[in-house]
C-alpha cells in the first residue's frame, strides 16, 4: 500500500457517486504514509491477514494449531514447556489447551516423572484430527507461499529467522 492511497474507514465508494458522497469519502480517508514504511506495522498487518485466512481454511487459529502440533509431535511435554516453546504466557497457554481439551483433541495426564506437572497427550480423536488439520495447513501454506518465488521464500525465511534471533 502506498502512503498516497486513501483507506476508507467506511465502505468502498463506487466510482460514479454524487459530489456529496465524494466529499464524505474524502473526509473519512486515512493517510497511511506514517505507517507504510514501518516494518512492525507491515508484519502485524500480514499476520492479521494470514491468521484470518488460516482460521477460515483450517478451522482453528494459528496459536491453537501451534499448540496442537507441538503436542502431536512431542507427547508428554508439560503445559509450561509448550508455552515456553511458543513464547506464550501461562494463562494464554492454559486457555488454548483448555479449548483443545474441550474439543476432545488432547488431554492432561499427571506426569510419570513429576506428579505436580501435567503431561499433554493427544486423544484418539486428536490423533485422527491432527492428520486432517495438518494436511489443511500444508495446503494453505502452499497457497500462501506460491505467491513468492522459491528464491523469495528462502530470502523471506532467512530474514524472519534473523529478526527472531
Amino acid at each position: 500500500m502506498n502512503g498516497n492511497q486513501c483507506v476508507s474507514r467506511t465502505t468502498a465508494v463506487p466510482k460514479k457517486v454524487k459530489n456529496e458522497t465524494n466529499k464524505m469519502f474524502a473526509e473519512n480517508c486515512v493517510d497511511m504514509k506514517v505507517l507504510d514504511e514501518k516494518l512492525g506495522y507491515r508484519i502485524r498487518i500480514i499476520e492479521r491477514l494470514l491468521n484470518k485466512e488460516f482460521t477460515r481454511n483450517v478451522g482453528m487459529t494459528t496459536v491453537q494449531y501451534s499448540v496442537f502440533s507441538l503436542v502431536a509431535t512431542n507427547e508428554g511435554l508439560s503445559q509450561i514447556a509448550i508455552g515456553e516453546a511458543l513464547s506464550m504466557d501461562r494463562a494464554s497457554t492454559m486457555a488454548i489447551i483448555d479449548k483443545l481439551e474441550d474439543a476432545g483433541l488432547l488431554e492432561r495426564r499427571k506426569s510419570l516423572h513429576d506428579r505436580r506437572v501435567h503431561a499433554l497427550q493427544l486423544t484418539e480423536k486428536g490423533r485422527k484430527q491432527f492428520v486432517v488439520v495438518d494436511s489443511k495447513v500444508a495446503k494453505y501454506d502452499s497457497i500462501f507461499s506460491a505467491k513468492l518465488s522459491e528464491e523469495e521464500m528462502t530470502t523471506l525465511n532467512l530474514c524472519l529467522k534473523k529478526l527472531m534471533s
